[in-house]
């Protein structure tokens, strides 16, 4: 599943006159955006000039993946900025907002018209979800079949990093975000679906239901097997 809903710019300016941003489309913008579905995402472009001076550059959005976009036909002026994400067919059209310090604009994805706001920023970090740190690993019992589950999570510097993966289905990781008090834990993809379950006392056994579409099924998923 690729989509670009991941592509929102929040931010925060401080202290530079709205004039200078407006000039130079280099740098890093963030923003927030609300796909169809009524979820809202962050989106993250990065541009820079490359030695010829010709603008280049990646989206990334990450509330759903960690992969990097690549950005082609990026076009800049004082007072617009466009670009294409060609990977997950969308394209952005901005005009500089000088109350706002931001490009105020469209994300155009799969006929849908989603209104983005970039700003100078980058995501912030991830929060610090603690005790669920290693490999997980379960069987979902699906009508099509059996779905072999993976989650990946790990804390560092930026906070805690959750990947969920359905190898029998894709090979692309997708970011889960992780709720965690007391024994309920919770495992959401956003726009997708997610696991509420109760961790053992142990803490190498995660026994719940996963919920997507309006159904669930029970899932156990395992630490380290």
């Amino acid at each position: 599943m690729r989509t670009f809903v991941s592509m929102t710019l929040a931010a925060l300016v401080a202290g530079l006159p709205a004039a200078a941003f407006a000039e130079d489309a280099a740098g890093d913008w963030v923003g927030k955006v609300k796909v169809p579905a009524g979820v809202e995402l962050t989106i993250v472009a990065h541009i820079q000039k490359d030695g010829a001076g010709k603008l280049i550059g990646y989206a990334e959005s990450p509330d759903q993946t960690v992969t990097q976009l690549p950005m082609a036909d990026i076009a800049a002026t004082a007072d617009t900025l466009s670009f294409a994400v060609p990977m997950v067919k969308g394209s952005y059209k901005g005009a500089w907002d000088p109350a706002a310090r931001a490009w105020v604009g469209t994300l155009t994805q799969a006929g849908f018209d989603m209104p983005l706001s970039l700003a100078r920023g980058v995501a912030p970090p991830r929060p610090v979800v603690a005790g669920l740190d290693g490999e997980w690993t379960g069987v979902l019992a699906a009508p099509q079949g059996d779905l072999r589950l993976l989650l990946h999570v790990k804390t560092g510097a930026d906070g805690t990093l959750a990947l969920f993966e359905s190898p029998d289905q894709s090979p692309m990781k997708l970011v889960a975000f992780l709720t965690h008090e007391g024994d309920a834990v919770k495992v959401e993809l956003k726009g997708v679906g997610g696991f509420e379950g109760k961790l053992s006392p142990d803490g190498k056994t995660l026994d719940g239901q996963w919920k997507q579409m309006g159904g669930s099924l029970p899932l156990t998923m395992k630490k380290g097997g």
